[in-house]
């Protein structure tokens, strides 16, 4: 009896050991200038485009408070059109408020991070999280799943700290200035979802109750802790801005301009010929521009000074728009 005895409370302890790892463990990419960080600086050369239009429904302040009223704080267009800088304005959306962010070119599946969501935390694990949801005709949306291992025994605070290796596919995980980024592969073959033209990505606010009335759940079911409550006018998630990593073609249509060019691969001259006046844009692997010029007729161009091992090649005019990929020979 006393040998059982001695198994069962092995066992039990075993289990509390097990739960605790698992109650504490810290799986995923750290802050940003740590190795093995996902962080996209707003700067980077990666990213060749930003979110230019908006819907926003804001939340409440305090979902368990709604006499406390609605996030208000920041204008929606301050999260639209960040360009080049490194800091913009942000608008609070506030306990599961929603943001609806579209494109003037989709976000296409590629190999690797596809686009990143930017939020204004002002220090390391100082986090305020949203779930990101995409979809390529505006109608049907479809959810990246989220993971929190952060502990749910005591309630982060409106003004406490949390860990970002806790979180997975959650925006708003890295420090202002610095995107958390998202990889369309892991939705691919969804029925309904075509990750080569993602024309709108939804962000809405985490609640981070850990009380089940109120808290949001990811996609275990798990309740996920964050700093709840925030109940003023900038509570909740605060959406700074959403760049684009991989980008498709300009508008939803693609039509041939009755174009060639040749050789494909190529070392040196490139021959053009397109029988429309267009304008003609060429871009290196990674979506940055490095020649624009009008053309009609036949045309030649010395490609030799390029470093980029791929181009690509636009060709467009006021109804018509082609893209071609070049692979360039050294």
């Amino acid at each position: 009896m006393n040998k059982m005895k001695k198994i069962i409370k092995s066992i039990f302890i075993l289990g509390l050991l097990i739960i605790s790892f698992k109650a504490n463990s810290q799986t995923f990419a750290p802050a940003p200038g740590n190795i093995g960080t996902s962080a996209i600086k707003k700067d980077s050369s990666i990213i060749v485009g930003w979110a230019n239009g908006i819907e926003l429904k804001r939340g409440l302040m305090n979902k368990s408070n709604p006499s406390a009223g609605y996030a208000s704080f920041g204008d929606k267009l301050d999260a639209i059109n960040s360009s080049e800088k490194t800091t913009n304005g942000v608008v609070s959306i506030g306990d599961s408020g929603v943001a609806i962010l579209t494109f003037d070119r989709p976000i296409k599946n590629e190999s690797g991070l596809d686009f990143a969501v930017f939020e204004n935390g002002f220090v390391d694990d100082f986090i305020e999280l949203a779930f990101v949801e995409v979809s390529s005709d505006g109608l049907h949306f479809f959810r990246f799943p989220a993971i929190s291992e952060a502990p749910i025994i005591n309630q982060i605070g409106p003004f406490s700290m949390s860990d970002c290796r806790y979180f997975n596919n959650l925006a708003g995980k890295y420090r202002i200035g610095y995107g958390t980024p998202f990889d369309l592969e892991e939705l691919s073959g969804i029925n309904g979802l075509d990750v080569s033209k993602i024309t709108h990505v939804k962000l809405i606010d985490v609640i981070g109750s850990i009380d089940p009335n109120f808290g949001s759940v990811d996609s275990h079911g798990t309740l996920i802790n964050d700093l709840f409550p925030t109940e003023f006018p900038s509570g909740g998630f605060d959406l700074d801005a959403v760049g684009v990593i991989n980008q498709g073609p300009l508008g939803v249509k693609e039509i041939d301009l009755s174009f060639s060019i040749y050789p494909n691969p190529a070392k040196a001259n490139l021959t053009i010929n397109i029988n429309q006046p267009s304008q003609l844009i060429i871009l290196d692997v990674i979506g940055n521009e490095i020649l624009r010029k009008d053309i009609e007729g036949a045309e030649v161009l010395d490609i030799s000074e390029f470093n980029s091992p791929i181009l690509f090649i636009e060709l467009s005019n006021k109804d018509l728009f082609k893209v071609e990929k070049i692979i360039l020979l050294k």
